[in-house]
């Protein structure tokens, strides 16, 4: 063979072994097969590090009035795949301390082949292809005397897909049911232990109280460390975010210490004294989960924020959006265009913002100066303006605050404060005002509800729906459709019994994309009796806000508006 040969047959061999262990690789991650693991472990020595302290909260959220630090837990656990021959091991109940409640951690994965062991098993859970190994489990715990938590999938809320039943909250919730009644047939006085991480937007991912015994949270869970959205806090204050996020459950709580070393007494005590010494927080009166509300009329309310009045002549137009500054609106021409809105014989929906205050600057102490009664010669102004202003008045105030960002100054702040400071306005409003309904206004983003005020200060619920899901798409084509979003943003709405006004909503584009668009949204909203009305955005938004990007325009033409107003058809 010739030396040309000869280097071409290496290259051959060469290639050929290469190809050979890139297929055994596959071939080995492929098939092989992932059996679950088991481990036991003493109570909170958890598989993911978590540390040896817990603190159980009795009675129910929103009242605490007792904690026990440190409680005799046994905490176990079992991952289960969808591989058949595979049991439960009976070493799961042995050996169990006589006095010690039992936490069982059931966590069902995927298929026992690699490339989908981490593909979301919630699916084959309601479908019932785990039912066997969870009827076995079921059965080994009935014959136990100890008190025992049955834990499904914990963490779910947190974003990330480190497990791979995160993110997906109605298939989770249909998951955990079904589990539920699994078990409960089987062993009806096992507990079930609800356990997001305590992240915010846990109460999207809530089965029920019917279906709940008790709940826990983990202090920074381990799936929680590499995310960077929400800052992270010094241990009393997770505690009380975690708390408060929680106020709309009426369970006992079992707070594991994730990432602390220390849950002294101290802690709790302070806990349970600022929970009893903040009703409008906590009064489980405005927070447990309610008959939802109906609107306070059969009118459907269709507005337009216009502040270039383009769409001024249309009809089946019966409200009008205006936004003001508190601490300056009479210097910004507010009086005129409260006039030109009653001369056009249609209802108000007032946006209060405290962005600036009277010099024009930022002011990010907005809402402890409104509190400290600073801006009351303003409001009582404006409240004594609106006293007779002859149609309905929808107050929203301070919008879009659950947002963790500081485009408005009310934004990234302390739940309480801004809570405090909508009840502040509102319950001088209601007051001054005989026709006045309050809207409270986030946008709809994971975690609104840390922000509710309470069923006692709401009449509307207000979101805010823009097809563009992130600042740097260009292509019109690529914003989300209205039913997307608002089956996202009303989903997260569902522990609140109010009914829903969008009171923002648009779409960029070209205008006949807008139109379809508007087009499509008007068979949403027709389909959605729970929307009691909305308002189209019609006008760029806020330079400032958007950097060096052009920000984007959401206005339309007269024609476009017309034809959703006709396809929308509601009286």
């Amino acid at each position: 063979m010739s030396k040309a040969g000869r280097k071409l047959w290496r290259r051959f061999i060469l290639l050929a072994i290469a190809f050979g262990l890139v297929i055994f690789s596959a071939l080995f991650f492929w098939a092989r097969v992932n059996y679950p693991s088991y481990a036991k472990d003493f109570y909170i020595s958890h598989k993911w590090g978590e540390r040896d302290q817990a603190v159980l909260l009795k009675t129910q959220i929103a009242d605490y009035s007792q904690y026990e630090l440190n409680p005799a837990f046994e905490h176990r656990y079992v991952q289960l795949n969808q591989s058949e021959d595979w049991q439960i091991p009976t070493a799961l109940i042995e050996d169990l301390p006589t006095q010690a409640s039992l936490i069982i951690d059931l966590e069902c994965w995927g298929s026992k082949y690699w490339p989908v062991y981490r593909s979301a098993p919630l699916g084959a859970v309601s479908e019932g292809v785990y039912d066997q190994k969870i009827i076995q489990l079921a059965d080994m715990l009935a014959s136990l005397k100890q008190e025992v938590y049955l834990n499904f999938n914990p963490q779910m809320e947190v974003p990330g897909r480190f497990f791979p039943w995160q993110e997906y909250p109605s298939v989770y919730i249909d998951a955990y049911r079904h589990v539920q009644a699994l078990i409960k047939s089987k062993a009806p006085s096992v507990k079930m232990l609800w356990s997001p991480a305590g992240y915010p937007g846990l109460e999207e991912y809530y089965p029920g109280s019917d279906y709940v015994d008790a709940l826990s949270i983990t202090l920074i869970a381990h799936s929680e460390i590499p995310l960077e959205v929400y800052p992270k806090m010094k241990l009393e204050d997770e505690v009380y975010r975690r708390l408060h996020r929680l106020r709309f459950f009426n369970h006992e709580c079992l707070v594991l210490a994730g990432q602390y070393d220390d849950l002294s007494p101290e802690l709790w005590q302070s806990q349970i004294a600022f929970q009893k010494a903040n009703p409008q927080l906590y009064n489980r009166q405005y927070f447990e989960h309610l008959e939802t509300k109906v609107a306070e009329d059969s009118l459907f309310h269709l507005g337009v924020y216009d502040p270039d009045r383009k769409l001024d002549d249309l009809a089946g137009i019966n409200a009008e959006h205006l936004f003001i500054n508190l601490a300056t609106y009479k210097k910004e021409g507010f009086f005129e265009e409260l006039e030109k809105v009653k001369q056009n014989g249609r209802e108000l929906i007032l946006t209060l913002e405290t962005i600036e205050d009277r010099n024009f600057e930022r002011d990010d102490q907005c809402l402890e100066k409104l509190l400290n009664g600073e801006y009351d010669p303003e409001l009582e102004e404006l409240l004594d303006s609106l006293q007779h202003f002859p149609r309905q008045i929808y107050l929203r105030f301070s919008q879009e605050m659950e947002i963790p960002i500081e485009r408005y100054p009310w934004q990234s702040k302390d739940p309480k404060l801004y809570i405090d400071a909508y009840r502040y306005l509102m319950l001088r409003a209601e007051k001054a005002i005989p026709n006045i309904l309050k809207v409270w206004g986030p946008a709809g983003d994971r975690g609104s509800l840390e922000w509710y005020p309470g069923s006692d200060q709401v009449d509307y619920i207000s979101i805010a729906i823009y097809g563009l899901p992130d600042k740097n798409i260009t292509d019109p084509t690529q914003q989300e459709q209205f039913a997307q979003i608002y089956r996202r943003k009303s989903w997260r709405m569902r522990q609140a019994p109010e009914p829903i006004f969008i009171t923002e909503f648009g779409v960029k584009g070209p205008e006949d994309f807008q139109e379809q668009w508007l087009l499509k949204a008007a068979e949403t909203i027709k389909s959605a009796e729970e929307i009691a009305g909305i308002n189209y955005f019609n006008m760029h938004d806020v330079p400032k806000a958007w950097g060096d990007i052009a920000p984007p325009d959401w206005s339309v033409e007269a024609q476009t508006y017309r034809n959703f107003i006709k396809a929308l058809d509601r009286p």
